[in-house]
């Protein structure tokens, strides 16, 4: 019937909910996360790389370089560092000599091997085999043969193999020479030896094997090669010598590797030989005129020492997208759904205001475009206006950026004040009214005075303002000499960031995991050195000092006897424990189909899916509480069942756990099914469907939902008086590294297993 009361379809939506860079296929059209935004970043890193791609040599000498791009989490790196190979391949004559690489592991050893990998053995042995063409070629030519035999080798119409034998040149005498000639180019004895021999039959899987760190056999013994690369040095010198390999013979080749901070961090500083062996892999960059393309967190270069950063030449800085940068992103998105230039049903001032919430930072500036056009489009089907306005904006925000709970940022901080020996009090009030009360009043003996710690959510709009410069004004009423410390637990918007810091003299701490203690010690530190006091006395001050040091000593003592207690829990519940296994081995059959389907996928792809699963069976435990309740259970067993199932927030939160997990379990058997037919000419476009299906389950299902689940102790440990705060926030972390950004993940897995 044509008056169908029916709602129209949704629509697609133009946007990704994960918003991490595609680089799977490096052929194919950009999809809505790899829009080009040209920004002053990608210019100058644009620049950098056609300045090496048009440079030509002059009397054979080849210059290389190294670009360093520095940028926090969702500024765009991964797309840059894409957008950099993809261009390279549009102007090398041969695709295959611009790379991507992400650093997974926390070693150059695996980096080496995917390298070696994304390289592949044809694609080594055709290197090589150019070399020999350019031998067979010389021989010819000295020969005085036909000019028709170098025209047919110079277009690989025929192989150099192939010329050898239809002429029968002497193809020992040849070999030796291409022998000797990549000894010359890589500098290096024994892989002058193995790569030549990938060009005779029979050898090929011994050479690869090696190459890719295997122990030599016994025929590359016999010619001397009888060392593995299977360390971080040898691994780098590998790597050096395929940039000398393939930026030979006036080639140009382009590297790009993305997430180095993984290895060069503050955290894991690589020993010396391995920093001196990266600093000489950029040396040999540049003389193979080659291009080096380095990305990561800002950790990653200032870890490295002044000798290693000298030889960067280039560093490209990430910044946030600017209203006109993300203006221009919304309507090229748009654009395969409504045509050039729409901007609908976003106005001005909403992407103004979303720019602003977001900071510019480009992984949420598209989440947040993909939560609202989703509302608008929702709306319009229930008959009302297809418009984003700044109230869905805000809503979008809280939803998709308060990750901690108050009472998860508050045991953050209390441990870190007990950590470093600091004497606080717990909200104290400052004042005759509730708005005067500090979160934390850090004290200082040395000093008059302290330190006000003021927690707030996500700061968006005025009503938000007006809130915490009512609190600001408070405290400071109350105690004029105060030092205030401003901690935001979520997302600032810029305007209000800048009168926050009129009135505070600098802007507030936003909690960000990485950076969060270092941040908070630095302000906490600076507010007691401000505050006036007798810290002139040497006496006084050691006196500090010792006092300090034996607070911290506490914390510690503390620390260790709730372990203990904790320990102490679990031995007494070891005997229910080892019965929920034997439960759980049991039930294993009947429970195979869906928990652990028959096609084993390959190993990192099978971990991806195994972690995100064991993450959220644990936290919630259902089956555990449930089989122990009918386990002859004791009375307190089974009020520890009822006090939990008439808890709404855990049985809320408990039934999204298992829809995730069922969601994760069907993306899995997907993924399964896909494999049976990975070699069909649209593999890759089933795949993105699987991912882009999994993506749009996964909106619905938001990890923040899952905090009541947090704030319990696992139903196998409830006995075990653990330390809340810090099981809570390990928990949190274990689900959310399992579960952020999964189908992206699986992709590039998915894509290196294949």
């Amino acid at each position: 019937m044509s008056g169908s009361s029916e709602p129209p379809p949704p629509r697609k939506n133009p946007f990704s909910s994960m918003a991490v860079a595609r680089i799977t296929d490096f052929g194919a059209t950009p999809d809505a996360v790899d829009v080009a935004i040209t920004t002053d970043a990608a210019r100058q890193a644009l620049a950098h790389l056609d300045a090496y791609l048009d440079e030509r040599p002059s009397r054979g000498d080849r210059t290389g370089t190294v670009v360093a791009v520095l940028g926090d989490y969702g500024t765009g790196k991964t797309h840059l560092a894409v957008r950099l190979v993809r261009h390279a391949r549009q102007v090398l004559a041969d695709p295959t000599h611009a790379l991507y690489l992400d650093a997974t592991a926390d070693s150059f050893i695996e980096l080496y091997r995917r390298f070696m990998r994304k390289l592949g053995r044809e694609g080594v042995r055709a290197q090589v085999s150019e070399y020999y063409a350019d031998i067979v070629a010389d021989s010819l030519q000295s020969s005085g043969l036909t000019s028709d035999m170098l025209d047919w080798l110079g277009s690989r119409k025929l192989e150099p193999q192939e010329v050898v034998e239809r002429l029968g040149l002497m193809e020992s005498a040849l070999l030796r020479e291409v022998q000797d000639t990549l000894r010359e180019v890589t500098n290096n004895k024994d892989f002058g030896t193995a790569l030549t021999l990938l060009l005779r039959p029979g050898f090929e899987h011994s050479v690869w094997s090696w190459l890719l760190g295997g122990a030599p056999d016994q025929v590359l013994v016999e010619r001397g090669i009888t060392t593995p690369i299977d360390d971080e040095v040898a691994a780098l010198e590998a790597m050096g010598v395929f940039a000398l390999l393939f930026g030979g013979r006036q080639r140009r080749f382009v590297l790009a590797v993305d997430e180095l901070d993984k290895i060069f961090s503050a955290d894991s500083r690589p020993q010396k030989r391995t920093m001196a062996a990266f600093q000489t892999l950029l040396q040999v960059f540049a003389k193979a005129g080659a291009c080096l393309v380095l990305c990561g967190l800002p950790d990653f270069k200032s870890v490295l020492p002044p000798a290693v950063r000298q030889r960067i030449p280039y560093t490209v800085v990430m910044s946030g997208l600017s209203q006109a940068e993300v203006r221009e992103f919304v309507e090229l998105a748009q654009e395969p759904l409504f045509g050039q230039g729409r901007l609908a049903p976003f106005t001005v001032p909403v992407i103004r205001y979303l720019r602003d919430i977001a900071r510019g930072n480009a992984r949420n500036v598209i989440r947040l475009c993909h939560r609202v056009f989703r509302v608008a489009d929702d709306a319009e089907r229930a008959g009302g206006e297809f418009l984003v306005t700044e109230d869905a904006v805000r809503q979008a925000a809280r939803e998709l950026f308060g990750s901690l709970s108050a009472d998860d940022v508050e045991g953050v901080v209390r441990r870190l004040l007990d950590a470093d020996g600091y004497d606080h009090l717990h909200r104290h009030l400052l004042g005759v009214g509730g708005e005067s009360m500090a979160d934390f009043w850090v004290t200082f003996p040395d000093r008059t005075g302290g330190c006000a710690v003021l927690l707030t959510r996500s700061l968006l709009d005025n009503a938000d303002l007006d809130a915490v410069v009512r609190r600001v004004t408070a405290v400071r009423e109350a105690d004029p000499g105060a030092e205030q410390v401003l901690l935001v637990n979520g997302v600032v918007a810029d305007g209000v960031a800048i009168q926050l810091r009129e009135l505070l003299g600098r802007e507030p701490l936003v909690y960000a995991e990485r950076t969060f203690p270092e941040d908070f010690r630095a302000l906490i530190g600076a507010a007691g050195k401000r505050l006036g006091g007798g810290g002139d006395d040497p006496l006084t001050a050691l006196r500090v000092q010792v006092e300090r040091l034996a607070r911290q000593q506490s914390s510690v003592y503390g620390f260790v006897e709730r372990l203990a207690e904790h320990v102490d829990g679990v031995r007494t519940s070891a005997d229910r424990q080892l019965g929920a296994i034997q439960r759980q081995l049991g039930a294993l059959a009947g429970d195979a189909a869906l928990r652990a389907p028959a096609d084993r996928l390959p190993g990192e792809v099978e971990q991806l899916f195994r972690d995100a699963v064991d993450a959220l069976d644990d936290l919630t435990q259902v089956d555990a509480m449930f089989g122990e309740a009918f386990e002859h259970a004791p009375t307190a067993t089974q009020e520890a069942v009822h006090r939990r199932l008439r808890m709404p927030e855990f049985t809320r939160a408990a039934a999204q756990a298992l829809m995730m997990q069922r969601a994760v379990q069907a993306f899995r058997a997907a993924v399964s099914q896909w494999y049976r037919s990975a070699g069909d000419p649209d593999a890759e476009d089933r795949l993105e469907a699987l991912c882009v299906i999994y993506d749009d389950i996964a909106e619905f299902l938001p990890l923040f939902t899952l905090e009541p689940l947090f704030s319990l102790p696992p139903w196998s440990a409830r006995a075990g008086n653990l330390v809340t705060g810090v099981n809570q926030g390990a928990r949190r972390t274990r689900v959310h590294h399992a579960l952020r950004n999964l189908s992206p993940r699986v992709r590039r897995a998915v894509d290196r297993s294949t």
